[in-house]
Order: structure tokens, then C-alpha cells, then sequence
């Protein structure tokens, strides 16, 4: 399997050179010097999982890029380093920038190393649901939606019959489609499933 892109950057070389070197074995690794040449790459390259971004750049800091980065691609996941241990730069980049992981540096080859594979989870596990929910929402008929919608309210075969003015019968074809759908067994496991994926 082809190994997960993060976009490295930081205007300071060095680091960005150390950091490069403590996460090459783990990721495909490309890096940009500003928060602009960031934006170009990402803008010509729609499949990096995760940007790890120093705050303090000229022009454009950190936290500014990552909410930039959050509405041009709100799949990526961001994750902020700087060399301050301040806190309202941290609070600033997770509200604007919807910030993963806060790395203060110096930062250690472990903590960076577990930030970004954990971001790298997360990325495939929201892709992974994103494309499931988007399947599963095509294939669900508006009535089966209803019916899932009702049942997750805990209504019985009959309420839903009476609430919707359909058979017992067209009820239970409908909840039997449904379960195939969703693959599960059971009233309470389809809610569950449809909950966990964001279709109900």
C-alpha cells in the first residue's frame, strides 16, 4: 500500500529538514517554506491526509493557513507546531483551523511521529465513512430514510404504519431492505449503524 502524503511546512529549513527526516519511513513527505507555496500544492494535489504547520510565518501564520486549508479541503487533517507554548495560539488555531493535534517545539521525534500517524488514521477512517454514508445514501429509497428515521425514534411496525399510511406488510419489506443495506440483523443495530455513519 502506498504510503499516506503530509504536507510539511515551515519557513525555517532546518526544521522543516528534521521533521522531513523523523517522518519519511512513515509517510510520503513534501514540503513548502510558506503558507502560499502550501496552498499552490495543495491545490494541484487533492490527496495529501495530513498538513503539519509551524505557526510563526511571515505573511500568512499557521493558524490562518490551516483554516484555509480546513475550507479548501475539509478532509485533511491539521495539525500545528510552534516554538511558543502559548495557549491563546493554540485555542485560535483549533477554532479557526479545527487543529488535530498542538505540537510545541522543540518538537520530539515521538510526539511528531504519533500526531501524524494518528491524523493519518483519522483521514482514511472520515474518507472511509464519507464514502460509506455517501453509498449507503444513494442506495437507501426516501421511504426506507423515513422508516430508518422512525424506527431510530423507536417506533414499532405498526406506529410506522400508521404514521406513514403504508401496510404492516410494505413496512417490514422495508425493514428488511434496509438491513440488507446497512448489513445488520436487527432494528437496534441498523439505528446504530446509521447513527455511527451520520445517515440518520
Amino acid at each position: 500500500m502506498a504510503k499516506a502524503k503530509v504536507l510539511l511546512v515551515d519557513d525555517d529549513g532546518v526544521a522543516l529538514l528534521v521533521h522531513e527526516k523523523m517522518l519519511a519511513e512513515h509517510a510520503e513527505v513534501v514540503t513548502a517554506i510558506n503558507a502560499n507555496e502550501a496552498l499552490e500544492i495543495l491545490k494541484k494535489d487533492k490527496s495529501f491526509a495530513v498538513v503539519v504547520s509551524d505557526q510563526y510565518m511571515p505573511e500568512m501564520n499557521g493558524a490562518e493557513l490551516l483554516q484555509t486549508v480546513r475550507n479548501l479541503s475539509p478532509e485533511i487533517v491539521r495539525i500545528m507546531i510552534t516554538g511558543f507554548a502559548d495557549l491563546d495560539v493554540a485555542m485560535q488555531a483549533v477554532n479557526l483551523g479545527n487543529v488535530f493535534r498542538f505540537l510545541v517545539k522543540p518538537c520530539c521525534k515521538d510526539d511528531l511521529v504519533l500526531a501524524v500517524v494518528d491524523g493519518i488514521e483519522k483521514y482514511y477512517q472520515d474518507i472511509g465513512n464519507n464514502g460509506v454514508r455517501q453509498v449507503l445514501t444513494e442506495q437507501l429509497t426516501e421511504r426506507e430514510r423515513e422508516v430508518l428515521l422512525l424506527l431510530s425514534d423507536g417506533f414499532t411496525s405498526g406506529e410506522i404504519s400508521l404514521t406513514m399510511g403504508i401496510t404492516i406488510g410494505t413496512v417490514k419489506t422495508h425493514v428488511h431492505n434496509i438491513f440488507g443495506k446497512l448489513e445488520v440483523n436487527s432494528r437496534i443495530k441498523a439505528v446504530a449503524r446509521a447513527k455511527s455513519i451520520g445517515i440518520i
